[in-house]
């Protein structure tokens, strides 16, 4: 797995998104997707899997070296003995001594593996794990940068669903205020007054919505990133345009899909541990040299034994059929795991792009639904003022605005969240999707961008 793989994603993800933005504002999406990459804890526990297999890869490769053993011991014995050499001269015979009140051994044993195909299979089984826990990492960075995504827009929405109610409730409580000074001057009805106290109170339950889900998407984005979201009025910018068609998006295999990278890898590494579990079957050939030091040889004065030895094995073991099958059988389910994710990545791609269509048409018609509610509204207000309308109508009017802006605001939400899901799904990159976060003064709910601009 290279290490600088993280870096490189996270340099990417904030250059495709980052954008300069003002003080206070909430930070584009491409900081949080870099900043999940050292922080979510998915991700981490990916990363120390695939670097477990690593080590796994590793202990396999040094098996195949050769092997150094060093012995030593000390033994205080209850008498010497020693021998004469026959045919020496009686008057002064030679003797050796053969085992010492004080013996001292030492041994040096060097053994060296030449054939060992079990442990070359090991081997390439090891660099198949590792290479399908590197892609399983790629899954999992794909499962968290989709959290992340949801977590970010489901924020932006809960904070202009906020603002937008909030406009709202400042101006039920100034019709309140106007009920109030007309009830003093006996010209307003009591059940107007009343109406404005039912409509405010509504207000009220959008505003404790729109901050209970603004509170647990912040903390979301946080937990999957650590990185604090900033505070500041935030609203995404979506281009309407259709998404490319369906084939251009299927027309592969889908094999820049982590998730099917990671099926497939997984499938290989199955079959390596198979080969692997085989190795048993095969004989082992090594080569050791000894060398031995003692003061207890005193033959001849040779005090150092050396010795090289060639050694082969071969054993055959009935229990290993079972686990052959069994290990057959497992590489089987590999392939139909494979199997599994290529159509789950197919199918998910097929309903993305269409979710993107969907999306798209909610968008457009929120935003004729926010522009038509918003004239209503003040014709309403109009009528009202001019003594030809009821305030029912102006009642039914803000809450139809209300709901038109809120409608518009999730519309956008979703049709964003929709493309990223979409590229995500299809193993594509995340730089051409056409939106940015920018900040902006909150707009009122019964204004349209236009009015807002001038």
């Amino acid at each position: 797995m290279s290490r600088g793989r993280p870096a490189a994603l996270a340099a990417l993800a904030i250059s495709l998104f980052a954008a300069p933005r003002p003080a206070a504002a909430l930070q584009p999406l491409g900081e949080f997707l870099g900043a999940a990459q050292q922080h979510n804890v998915d991700r981490r526990e990916a990363v120390v899997t695939a670097e477990q297999r690593r080590h796994r890869l590793d202990q396999a490769r040094w098996d195949l070296t050769p092997t150094l053993a060093v012995t030593g011991s000390y033994a205080r014995n209850q008498y010497e003995v020693k021998v004469t050499i026959p045919g020496s001269d009686p008057a002064s015979p030679v003797t050796r001594i053969i085992t010492p009140y004080d013996q001292l051994d030492a041994q040096i044993s060097l053994t060296q593996p030449l054939v060992e195909v079990g442990a070359w299979l090991q081997v390439s089984a090891a660099k198949a794990d590792l290479v399908a826990g590197e892609a399983r990492l790629a899954a999992t960075e794909q499962s968290v940068q989709l959290a992340v995504a949801q977590a970010y827009f489901q924020l932006i929405a809960a904070d202009a669903v906020l603002r937008s109610a909030r406009a709202a409730q400042q101006a039920a409580r100034d019709n309140l205020d106007l009920f109030d000074r007309r009830a003093g001057a006996g010209v307003a009805s009591e059940l107007d007054r009343k109406r404005a106290e039912v409509e405010l109170e509504r207000v009220r339950k959008t505003i404790a919505d729109a901050e209970y889900g603004l509170a647990v998407a912040r903390q979301r984005l946080n937990s999957l990133t650590g990185l604090p979201p900033d505070d500041g009025p935030v609203d995404l910018e979506v281009t309407l345009g259709e998404e490319a068609p369906l084939a251009s998006w299927t027309g592969d295999d889908l094999s820049a899909v982590p998730s099917v990278r990671a099926a497939a890898a997984e499938t290989a590494a199955a079959r390596a541990s198979y080969a692997a579990a085989k190795g048993v079957l095969y004989p082992s050939l090594s080569a050791s040299a000894n060398q031995r030091f003692t003061n207890a040889t005193g033959f001849l004065g040779r005090y150092a034994i050396a010795s090289a030895t060639l050694n082969l094995s071969w054993r055959f073991d009935l229990a290993a059929i079972p686990q052959l099958r069994a290990q057959k059988s497992q590489t089987a389910l590999a392939e139909v795991r494979a199997d599994r994710a290529r159509q789950a990545a197919y199918d998910q791609v097929h309903q993305s792009w269409h979710q993107v269509r969907a999306a798209l048409t909610k968008a457009r018609a929120a935003r004729v639904e926010r522009e038509t509610s918003t004239l209503a509204l003040g014709l309403a207000r109009e009528r009202y003022a001019a003594g030809a309308g009821l305030y029912l109508e102006v009642t039914q009017a803000e809450r139809d605005a209300l709901a038109a802006e809120i409608s518009r605001i999730q519309a956008d939400a979703d049709l964003a969240l929709a493309r990223v899901s979409l590229r995500i799904a299809a193993g594509r990159p995340l730089g051409d999707i056409a939106f940015a976060a920018v900040r902006r003064d909150a707009v009122p709910a019964d204004m349209s961008e236009s009015e807002a601009a001038r």
